[in-house]
């Protein structure tokens, strides 16, 4: 049946399909972009939760980092490893679950800021160059776009937490806040730096009309999700939380300044994110000084819809607290602030719409382009993605050696080395033992290796220590394979 001439079909003009239709499109991009490049080879602490999940799910012993690593990443890549037991698998899952953030940030956040800042926002949290794993020449930071991390998963979980949350706020029943403490209880088991973020969004039932059995059943929720893993770590290490507590000794390395993530906020965040941000700040503070003038403050002041305010004085809240919690911890990585993203883009998005409030027929449209031109250029880096194949099938270093090692010596090999063991614990099936990290100690360890055991040691790592030339020496050792980042060798 055709539809009416000069008339848009039923479906076209269907507010939902639209959405939905929009919303799947963003998905479809940012899944693409984090797809693209996948590898058989990832970086250390990648390798690990690959370990640890092929200890759940096929009892591979060799090596585990259970005790302070937080456990849902690793359950989510044994449960894929029992459907398609290939490393493209997991990529391809973490892409998908890391491009779903973008999509639950414009849910929840039209919930609280409108439509048009939420999509802003969306679309610099799906393509914004740092969360894609495109940084600037000179840029240290690990992958954040296809990477086997659990910074942007755990993200993903905390906004699924916030658009349940709001959810249960906009029709209040028990069961939507217990599913929503559920949904937050999760983002901390694949992400124990979430704390701060989900204590915060905890908080929300406080605003509902029957407060405390919205905390009542938002906390049951909560231990339905946490209760079993703390049970866990108590029948295994002796305490509740002795996972969590040894996940927080465990972050070591340089003590970067109080302002480093300041610092890099343009990178991280996008400059437009900032300048949207800052904005948004301005345009607060001038509705707030107009309200000590006898003109009422009003949250349509600064953004596009009259949300409730007390909403919105969350997400500055929220900021805050995160910046101060994270800028304070004495070790740093422009990942560890990912959580920043909810409230900081969303707020950007307020600013940045701004651009199209602007009054008279002329001044409207050139703010629109020129916010749309600005989008453009913040989020144009993000194409470099593309440069390189889709699937990268070239083999590192350390998967050849493993399968060196795998040809040439028994099963019950044990393997020493204080340098990237997770990737020859996930590639071989041998024991794994760590050395001390560098010093006299690492040569006296060395020494007390059994007859037969295997050395690998790296020409470059982060202590500089066992070093090549001094066990090319050591007539104790034989060097059995050499590699241009690694040598290999056998205890006499």
């Amino acid at each position: 049946m055709f539809a009416p001439k000069g008339r848009l079909p039923f479906t076209v003009k269907n507010t939902s399909f639209i959405l939905i239709f929009s919303l799947l499109l963003l998905f479809a991009g940012a899944f693409l972009i984090r797809v693209w490049g996948m590898s058989c080879f990832h970086q250390w602490d990648e390798m690990v939760y690959l370990q640890n999940a092929k200890m759940i799910c096929c009892g591979k012993t060799n090596y585990s980092e259970l005790d302070f690593r937080p456990p849902l990443l690793s359950l989510l890549f044994a449960g894929t490893f029992l459907i398609k037991d290939h490393i493209f698998a997991v990529c391809i899952v973490t892409a998908a679950l890391n491009a779903l953030g973008s999509v639950l940030l414009f849910l929840s956040g039209r919930r609280i800021v409108g439509a048009l800042p939420s999509a802003l926002a969306s679309l610099l949290l799906a393509f914004g160059p740092f969360f894609v794993g495109a940084f600037p020449a000179g840029f240290d930071s690990d992958d954040t776009g296809n990477t086997l991390l659990t910074d942007s998963p755990a993200l993903t979980l905390v906004l699924l937490g916030l658009w349940l949350m709001l959810r249960a706020l906009e029709i209040p029943r028990l069961s939507r806040f217990a599913l929503a403490g559920f949904g937050l209880s999760l983002a901390i088991l694949m992400r124990f730096g979430s704390i701060p973020s989900v204590g915060l969004v905890c908080l929300l039932p406080v605003t509902a009309k029957n407060r405390w059995r919205a905390l009542a059943a938002t906390a049951a929720g909560f231990m339905a999700g946490l209760g079993p893993y703390l049970l866990w770590s108590r029948i295994t290490y002796g305490e509740y939380f002795a996972t969590i507590q040894e996940a927080w000794k465990g972050v070591e390395g340089p003590e970067p300044p109080f302002t480093f993530y300041l610092a890099n906020a343009p990178t991280i965040f996008t400059w437009i994110g900032v300048a949207g941000l800052l904005l948004a700040a301005g345009a607060g503070l001038v509705a707030f000084l107009k309200s000590l003038h006898g003109a009422p403050f009003r949250a349509g002041d600064f953004t596009l819809t009259a949300a409730p305010g007390l909403l919105q004085g969350f997400l500055w809240l929220w900021l805050l607290v995160d910046f101060v919690f994270f800028s304070r911890m004495p070790h740093k990585e422009p990942r560890y602030i990912m959580p920043l993203a909810p409230p900081l883009l969303l707020l950007s998005g307020c600013g940045l719409a701004l651009f199209c409030r602007l009054p008279g027929r002329l001044l409207r449209p050139t703010g629109v382009l020129l916010l749309t031109a600005g989008m453009v250029v913040a989020l144009l880096p993000s194409a470099s993605r593309f440069d390189g194949r889709f699937v990268v099938h070239d083999h590192s270093e350390e998967m050849d050696a493993s399968a060196f090692l795998e040809s040439r010596f028994p099963s019950e090999t044990s393997i020493y080395m204080n340098f990237n063991y997770p990737a020859f614990a996930y590639f071989t099936n041998y024991e794994i033992n760590e050395l001390p990290i560098g010093g006299p100690e690492v040569y006296r360890a060395i020494d007390e290796i059994p007859q037969g055991g295997v050395i690998v040691a790296y020409r470059k790592n982060e202590s500089g220590d066992p070093k090549i030339e001094l066990l090319n020496q050591d007539l104790k050792i034989e060097r059995v394979k050499e590699y241009s980042t690694l040598v290999i060798y056998r205890h006499r």
